[in-house]
C-alpha cells in the first residue's frame, strides 16, 4: 500500500493523522534512530526525517538551531538516507524525507531518487521546489504538495490533481515555529481545502500542543508536529532519554486526535 493509500484509508475511515518532523543528526545523530522508533511506537502514522541545511529558508529559530547543530554533527542528505533505509528494514512505519532542494541538486537528482527509493521513502518534501519545476524530481519517490492560505483555488486544483500522497497546509504566513493560538484565516483556509480536493489535508507550521492538534483536526485531516517536538529533544543527554523524551511528547498529541477522530465519526 503506497502512503498516499494509506492516509486516503486512515482519512475514510476517520482517523486523524500524526506526522511528526525529526532533525536527522538532532540532538546527536546516535540519537535519530531511536528518536524515528519511539515515535512510530507512540502512535506516529509517518514520521517526516528532515535533512539539515545551512540556509532552512521555511523554518524558525528551533529547527534553524537544531539544522546548525546537526550539520556540526556530521549529518549529510546520505547520512540521512542511511537512517531512512535502516529504520524502514525495520519499522513499517512510512517515511517522509525532507529536504531542501540545494542537497539534492549537489548529490544530483537522479541519484538522490535511486537512493531515496532503495532506502524505502515513501514521499518526499521539498519545501523550495518550486511546483512548475518538479518535474526535476519525476523519478523521486512522490513529492507532498504544499498550499498555503494565500494559494489561488485555480492553482489549488492543479496541485490537488497531481493526486500527491498528502497536502501540506502552511497554515500560517511565516516560518516555521510553536505558536500558541490559531489564525481565524486558517481555519477557513482548511475549509476551503477539504471542500476543494479529496486528498488528505495535513495542517503544518505553529502546531505546538495537543489541544491545539485537536482544533486543527476539525477541519484538516491531521497534523504535523515539527519546532515543538524538537524544542522537547533539545535538552535531553544520549538516545535513551531522547527516545524517551520523543514518546512522551506524541503520546498526548495521539490520544488527542484519536479523540478528535470519535468526535467525527459520532
Amino acid at each position: 500500500m503506497t502512503l498516499g493509500e494509506l492516509l486516503r484509508e486512515k482519512k475514510k475511515n476517520g482517523k486523524k493523522i500524526l506526522a511528526p518532523y525529526v532533525c536527522a543528526g538532532f540532538p546527536a545523530i546516535e540519537a535519530t534512530l531511536p528518536i524515528l522508533g519511539a515515535l512510530a511506537q507512540a502512535g506516529a502514522d509517518c514520521v517526516e526525517l528532515g535533512v539539515p541545511f545551512s540556509d532552512p529558508l521555511a523554518d524558525g529559530p528551533m529547527i534553524q538551531k537544531a539544522s546548525s547543530v546537526a550539520l556540526q554533527n556530521g549529518m549529510t542528505l546520505s547520512r540521512a538516507l542511511e537512517m531512512a533505509e535502516s529504520f524502514t528494514a525495520l519499522s513499517g512505519t512510512p517515511v517522509l524525507l525532507m529536504s531542501y532542494l540545494n542537497p539534492i541538486l549537489r548529490m544530483g537528482p537522479e541519484r538522490f531518487a535511486q537512493k531515496a527509493r532503495d532506502a524505502g521513502v515513501s514521499a518526499c518534501i521539498v519545501p523550495d521546489l518550486p511546483f512548475e519545476e518538479t518535474g526535476l524530481l519525476a523519478g523521486s519517490p512522490p513529492l507532498v504538495r504544499f498550499a498555503a492560505p494565500n494559494t489561488p483555488d485555480e492553482r489549488l486544483s492543479r496541485i490537488a490533481a497531481l493526486n500527491p500522497p498528502f497536502l501540506y497546509c502552511v497554515s500560517v504566513f511565516g516560518v516555521t515555529g510553536a505558536r500558541s493560538g490559531i489564525e481565524s484565516y486558517t481555519l477557513d483556509f482548511l475549509r476551503r481545502v477539504g471542500a476543494a480536493t479529496p486528498v488528505p489535508a495535513l495542517a503544518g507550521f505553529g502546531v505546538s500542543s495537543a489541544a491545539q492538534a485537536a482544533s486543527l483536526a476539525k477541519d484538516a485531516d491531521g497534523v504535523i508536529v515539527g519546532s515543538a517536538l524538537v524544542k522537547a529533544l533539545e535538552s535531553t543527554h544520549g538516545p535513551s532519554e531522547a527516545a524517551r523524551a520523543a514518546a512522551a511528547f506524541l503520546k498526548p498529541f495521539r490520544k488527542s486526535l484519536d479523540a478528535a477522530s470519535k468526535a467525527a465519526t459520532s
